[in-house]
């Protein structure tokens, strides 16, 4: 399958602007190292990425249906070079909570926007292969960007800053090449108007009573998987486990991702709906479930294989889920509603995990994960019995001379 070059300039804009954006655990090492803050103020900068994630899902998505995916993702660009640049020149704790909150914004703000590109630039029904692909890019950065954070900040702390603001420019550089989005915002809109229809807009997947719950579901199922960000690591200490060897796990499934997501469209092709959904959830619950059992390197990685192939299988598929329901000219928006989901089960799933492990141990939070993925795959399958599970009829296809081409 060949896509436009548009997609591939987003591709390649994504995978180097991935390799580049500050990770939170790296912002924390860079301010501990220099001692720009201390034990009291470490959490509440953490806290603040994170409020700045969640909201960027929302407001990133209706953004885009608003002026358009390509002049949000350019715009935002500026701003991330201006703010990895004025890291370099401050100390002051209120103004480093101030960037940080900026910056866990700007590290999501162009995720809906780029779905809703991607929907523009190919087919409909490519969407979720093309997807697939766009996220194959995403991981090659996510798992480039530790090696050469760590390598950074080891050798000159400044350059992570400048890297960062490097690959910001080529990222908003490398979209300018894309044609101009058709979307403009209504001129004579008064500011109170705008922000009403903003709120609007936001909301409006969440009057759908399928995508509630699919978007409650959603969630349950990332306070499972995004253990994998703080117990699991932990877990795999507990067993005795290095630091070199839970690396080695963990890159089992950033290697397996980039492998198998090409892959996993063509699984479920010919799939209800509902059924990769409720598969993915499965094998993410198993997976996770499995830790409950291992005790060793080998054992860990087979349960990083099983819960691999159903992130794989999820991100393509609830993707193209949640953009077949969205109305013309919402698919931003409804994929930002998504992104809300997911980030915000990362406030509550991941200290939720490690408190019931302090607790109870282990073992009891592999098998409570298990139990909760596996009634999110019943939820999931149940999806098909609820009001309005079916989509609308899909819009025309542009005609060549409507959809978005680089010649």
């Amino acid at each position: 399958m060949r896509f436009p070059k548009a997609f591939w300039l987003l591709w390649c804009g994504q995978a180097l602007n991935r390799v580049g954006i500050l990770a939170p655990a790296f912002l924390v090492l860079y301010l501990e190292q220099g001692k720009l803050v201390d034990a009291r103020t470490t959490p509440l900068i953490v806290g603040l990425f994170g409020i700045g994630v969640v909201v960027s899902g929302l407001v990133g998505g209706a953004l885009a249906d608003m002026i358009g995916p390509r002049r949000t993702i350019v715009g935002a660009q500026p701003i991330a070079v201006a703010t990895a640049l004025l890291y370099l020149f401050t100390t002051n704790i209120v103004a480093l909570c101030l960037l940080a909150l900026v910056t866990g914004f700007l590290s999501a703000v162009d995720r809906p926007a780029s779905a809703g590109l991607i929907h523009k630039i190919v087919p409909r029904a490519d969407f979720e292969r093309a997807y697939s692909f766009y996220l194959v890019g995403f991981n090659i950065g996510m798992s480039l960007s530790p090696v050469i954070s760590g390598f950074l900040l080891a050798f000159s702390p400044s350059l992570l800053f400048l890297v960062w603001a490097v690959c910001s420019a080529l990222y908003g550089l490398l979209l300018i090449g894309l044609p101009a989005d058709a979307v403009t915002v209504r001129r004579q809109a008064s500011d109170t108007s705008l922000v009403r229809e903003t709120v609007r807009s936001i909301a409006e997947p969440f009057r759908s009573r399928v995508l509630v719950a699919f978007l409650v579901l959603t969630f349950l199922m990332a306070c499972v998987y995004l253990q994998v960000n703080s117990s699991l690591p932990l877990g795999m200490r507990s067993e005795g486990m290095t630091p070199g060897q839970v690396g080695l796990v963990l890159a089992v499934n950033a290697v397996a991702s980039v492998v198998l997501l090409p892959l996993a469209p063509r699984v479920a092709r010919n799939m209800r709906e509902e059924v990769p959904l409720a598969l993915s959830a499965a094998l993410i619950a198993l997976g996770f479930g499995a830790n409950a059992f291992a005790h060793s390197v080998p054992a860990f990685i087979v349960s990083t294989l099983i819960w691999t192939l159903g992130e794989v299988l999820w991100a393509p598929t609830s993707a193209g889920f949640v953009a077949n329901r969205a109305p013309e000219g919402k698919v931003s928006t409804y994929q930002g509603s998504m992104f809300f989901a997911w980030n915000a089960a990362a406030a509550v799933g991941g200290p939720a995990g490690i408190v019931l492990a302090g607790a109870f141990g282990y073992g009891t939070l592999w098998l409570s994960v298990l139990a909760l993925g596996l009634a999110v795959a019943v939820g999931f399958k149940a999806l098909v019995g609820l009001p309005g599970f079916q989509p609308p009829p899909a819009a025309p296809e542009p005609t060549v001379h409507d959809r978005i081409r680089v010649s």
